[in-house]
């Protein structure tokens, strides 16, 4: 996936250093949490009744390093993540292995050896899942300071 730049995430690490260890790990994971569950709310619009999940599953919150956290789409589960994220430019879309692409409409099989889809603007919702995080850091701060004294 293309590089991302969360405005503010540089001062929020900053900020972080002069807390002590505790109340580091503990506002990385809870900004992780929010971020996770975010980004799972904005997978979950892109799926379709019948459809795999497979974005939506593929949405982890993972631990990179001692106080490192990481969310994002597991790519080999949901190839098409960046897609639905960043968009398309109209483009055609032939059958690799069959003759024809084949879809369900009105209940009905549709065939057809070319689809020229319109592109697609894409949905942002990973950037809004880092800002809702970013946005409630000092509330976290202050809570974990709270609770660690």
């Amino acid at each position: 996936m293309a590089d991302v730049e969360i405005k503010g995430l540089r001062e929020v690490i900053a900020d972080l250093k002069d807390f002590p260890r505790g109340v580091q790990r503990d506002v990385i994971n809870r900004m992780s949490q929010i971020a996770y569950d975010s980004a799972q709310k904005g997978a979950g619009r892109h799926t379709k009744a019948g459809g795999t999940g497979a974005l939506f599953q593929s949405v982890f919150n993972r631990k990179d390093a001692d106080t490192i956290r990481t969310v994002g789409h597991d790519t080999r589960r949901a190839p098409h993540a960046f897609y639905v994220i960043q968009g398309t430019k109209p483009h055609d879309i032939r059958p690799k292995e069959k003759k024809a692409l084949r879809w369900v409409s009105n209940s009905k099989f549709v065939f057809s050896k070319l689809v020229r889809h319109p592109g697609y603007s894409g949905d942002a919702y990973m950037d809004r899942a880092a800002e809702d995080a970013l946005r409630q850091f000092s509330q976290l701060v202050s809570d974990s300071i709270a609770r660690n004294l």
